[in-house]
């Protein structure tokens, strides 16, 4: 016995401990899952992070040696004359590759090795014994050359020196171009990377270990920042570790090579926000695991629980009999519990019902005691029972099995007189249990509530208002006849919600949400509403209703209607006329008002009161002078003086005091007196037409568009340059013109194909554009053919310095899609002031001189005289 107590005890919290063992096994082993994904996506993303560095840092290196190469061509070509100043001059060769911001360190050295020229940083006098300048010396290759980062001596930061042999117009060996690269430079822009708070951003050095990085806006220069790969299995092979920290932060590394240039670029984000939705889902799946847990422990208590009430149960049961037995004897109704009695044979029928057992008030009301009737049939106690159909309803009952509730009268009873009373039989074993109640007060209560209101229904019928009343839900539970008459609604249509049926479907919702409001207000409503009859008629009522509150609470509302449709129709055959009139001017999208003899305003539409809204100025009986302005009033009074003696015109008119342009077109239209000579005020109609004069300038300027290039086309520019020829005459003014075309573009277009053609012009005009002055008009003729317009040009080398400037920037190659290609431009320019000359001639003389330019071996530019000779003799 004490075993089985001891198992019944201990099997459900072994069971939960099991269980709860096993989750949080599942739940360790998942978390652990995600953790390690968590931070495989980490590095990922950091990986990601250093490609963008590398790339940034591969292209400035590469921009630096394309500058390198620059100045070898620009040296050679000036047979060594070429000087850095020169070179690194604002606008200059080096900016047309480079950030002008970089101030690169820049050395020259000669063929000895002896330093003749710097910019920008210290080089030590002499460098002949140098690694570097040894291997130019000897090989005359031209490659640069990427040394292995240096400490600059002077300013103590890590330099990347890049070098190119120098010719001279022999091919010997002639010098060094030296270029010194602080890794500063690249991980300063530290908004091109996603990089989190705290992020860190680095360049390392392959050959020394030297370093740069930024930390938000700390930089950081050290040899000692040294990674390894990580190899064990809680990291990825591509994450760096950092073996020697150099501040508090925990990151997460990933690395990208830069196996031309030595170097490595390193990103790493902080563990805290790489990793923080892993927390957060950790604490997701702690928290659930934690609940699940608690739910187990609840419902394991539970079941305990209940197995103890089970046990519980079965010894309450006797307790439950004995309690049952008081209630029936303390109880207001009258218990019987009657047994059937059968007669003897096949079918049983049941011939009476025998009295099992009762309660004292269930005595009384037999007039006798429990113990004298007890045990007795109801023949014998109450031989009405059978004679009122009352044993055949307890013999249904309990052959159906369905309990009986009702209320009945009785006037047999032993000593009681009339009464009403109300049963319930319900079927037992063999038998049925009655419960009787006494009801007679009730009853009478409600026969005397039932004559009250048959008085008041009279009274209520005999008002010449419909009147309605609802329970505190809003739900109708009594309307008048004068309410049918006036809705067509009959009294049980309208009970319930059905009476809002009568109500137009317009103004239903408008009249719940009110009724609603009320219901928390308790302020009285009243409207006048549409009433739909069921033959389709329209009437109007004037509805009213208010709430009946008693000790502050609602217990009901009462409310009226009242035709009032005669009335109604009445209001609106006099507003008809101006409803029509005004509705058909409010559905104009032209502004209408009308002003009278006296210049005052006695009517607008919608439109106009929108358009004045806009300024806050109310215009309805003020003069035009007082709503206008007097300013504005100037400009109108011309117009308004012609309307008033009976011209119609129509003319336009600026908005000045829109935020954007704004054009109006107006029409005064005159309204004569009865007699028809008389002009007693005018009408005016405004539209706005803004849309289409900017649709006609659009159009103009869309027509002057080259479609490939988005630069000026020939219309444009035959335009323009009438334009500008002008303007220079009026001001005295000097310009110039170029005519160019590209050298080299028609095999260009027959290897690679129209398409290749293409780019390379648009990419030429983008170089183009990018070299010019934002002032300067810069167009295609067509084909490979463009014009330049300058104008205010201060001086004529002005025009000669930018003509060289869109040579020099066009001999880089053109990279288009993979497609390199490399060409030239050659340009013609004239000068203009001051002539008699036309637009055709002064662009022939531009073509005269590209022609020129062709001849002289293209890659350069020719320019007319610095001033025409007519121009010379003025000056």
């Amino acid at each position: 016995m004490f075993l089985r107590r001891l198992y019944r005890a201990v099997l459900l919290p072994v069971f939960a401990l099991v269980l709860l063992a096993a989750m949080w096994a599942a739940v360790t082993y998942q978390i652990g899952q995600e953790k390690q994904t968590a931070r495989n996506e980490a590095v990922l993303h950091s990986q990601s992070l250093a490609r963008t560095l590398a790339e940034h840092t591969n292209h400035l290196l590469r921009q630096i040696d394309h500058a390198t190469q620059l100045f070898k061509l620009k040296f050679e070509e000036t047979d060594g004359a070429l000087r850095l100043a020169e070179f690194t001059r604002r606008n200059g060769l080096l900016d047309s590759l480079l950030p002008s911001k970089l101030d690169l360190p820049l050395a020259l050295l000669n063929a000895e090795g002896r330093l003749i020229d710097s910019r920008n940083g210290y080089f030590a006098p002499d460098q002949h014994d140098q690694a570097f300048f040894r291997q130019h010396a000897s090989n005359p290759a031209d490659t640069p050359q990427v040394s292995t980062p240096v400490v600059e001596p002077r300013t103590k930061k890590w330099q990347i020196l890049i070098t190119r042999r120098l010719n001279n117009h022999r091919g010997e060996f002639a010098g060094i171009i030296m270029v010194m690269v602080d890794p500063a430079s690249f991980v300063e822009d530290y908004d091109r990377m996603n990089v989190d708070p705290g992020g860190a951003v680095l360049l390392v050095s392959r050959e020394n270990g030297m370093s740069t990085a930024r930390v938000d806006e700390q930089l950081i220069i050290s040899d000692a920042i040294d990674f390894t790969a990580a190899q064990s299995g809680a990291q990825q092979p591509d994450e760096l570790l950092l073996a020697h920290p150099f501040d508090a932060v925990e990151r997460i590394y990933g690395y990208t090579e830069m196996p031309r240039y030595l170097l490595l670029a390193v990103v790493g984000n902080p563990v805290t926000s790489a990793m923080a939705r892993f927390e957060q889902r950790r604490n997701v799946y702690y928290g659930a695991a934690a609940i699940a847990s608690v739910l187990v422990l609840l419902f394991i208590g539970l079941l305990m629980q209940q197995a103890y009430r089970l046990r519980r149960s079965a010894r309450m049961i006797t307790e439950a009999q004995a309690m049952l037995r008081a209630a029936a004897d303390a109880s207001m109704d009258a218990v019987y519990l009657i047994k059937a009695c059968r007669v003897r044979g096949p079918g049983k029928e049941i011939v009476d019902f025998t009295i099992a057992d009762l309660n004292e008030r269930g005595a009384a009301l037999l007039g006798s005691t429990a113990d004298e009737v007890k045990g007795k049939r109801l023949i014998e106690v109450l031989p009405a029972l059978h004679t009122k159909g009352f044993i055949e309803k307890y013999k249904t009952v309990l052959i159906s099995g369905r309990p009986l509730e009702e209320e009945f009268e009785v006037d047999f009873l032993p000593g009681s007189g009339h009464l009403w009373l109300h049963h319930q039989i319900v079927a037992i074993d063999e038998g049925v249990a009655v419960t009787t109640r006494d009801i007679t007060p009730r009853k009478e209560a409600e026969l005397a509530m039932r004559k009250n209101q048959a008085e008041l229904a009279a009274v209520n019928d005999a008002s010449p208002l419909g009147l309605m009343r609802a329970d505190p839900a809003g739900h109708c539970t009594y309307v008048n006849r004068t309410f049918e008459f006036i809705t067509g609604l009959t009294r049980e249509e309208a009970l319930g919600d059905q009476w809002m049926r009568a109500v137009h479907p317009n103004d239903r919702e408008v009249l719940k949400t009110a009724l609603k409001h009320m219901a928390k207000t308790r302020v009285p409503f009243q409207d006048t509403v549409r009433c739909v009859h069921p033959d389709g008629m329209m009437i109007w009522i004037s509805f009213k209703i208010a709430a009946m509150v008693v000790d502050g609470q609602i217990y009901g509302y009462v409310g009226t209607v009242d035709d009032i449709t005669h009335v109604r129709k009445s209001v609106m055959a006099l507003r008809e006329s101006e409803s029509r009139l005004r509705t058909i001017a409010d559905t104009l999208p032209a502004m209408v008002a009308y002003i009278d003899s006296e210049e005052i305003y006695r009517f607008h539409n919608v439109a106009y009161e929108r358009e004045f809204n806009r300024t806050g100025v109310a215009v309805l009986g003020k003069s035009i002078e007082a709503t206008m302005g007097t300013e504005r009033y100037q400009f109108l009074a011309p117009y308004i003086k012609r309307a008033l003696a009976g011209e119609t015109l129509t003319f336009e008119e600026d908005d000045p005091g829109a935020a954007v342009d704004r054009t109006f077109e107006v029409v005064y239209i005159p309204q004569m007196d009865e007699d028809g000579i008389t002009v007693i005020g005018f009408h005016v109609m405004r539209q706005d037409i803004t849309a289409q004069k900017r649709e006609k300038q659009r159009l103009l300027k869309l027509s002057q568009v080259d479609a490939l290039t988005g630069l000026t086309n020939r219309a444009g520019f035959l335009q323009k340059l009438q334009d500008a020829m002008a303007a220079s005459r009026e001001s005295h003014s000097l310009m110039a013109v170029m005519y160019m075309d590209i050298d080299r573009f028609k095999p260009v277009n027959d290897t690679f194909g129209h398409s290749v053609g293409d780019a390379l012009l648009k990419a030429f005009s983008g170089r183009l554009t990018h070299a010019m002055r934002a002032s300067d008009t810069i167009a295609r003729l067509g084909g490979d053919e463009f014009t330049i317009i300058m104008e205010r040009v201060a001086r004529y080398d002005d025009a000669a310095a930018l003509a060289a400037k869109i040579v020099a920037a066009m001999q880089p190659p053109f990279d288009l899609d993979g497609t390199v290609v490399s060409i030239s431009a050659s340009i013609g320019m004239a000068y203009y002031r001051d002539e008699d000359v036309s637009p055709a001639e002064l662009l022939n003389r531009a073509d005269v001189l590209l022609y020129e330019a062709k001849q002289g071996g293209r890659n350069t530019y020719r320019a007319g005289p610095a001033l025409p000779p007519a121009a010379s003799n003025a000056a």
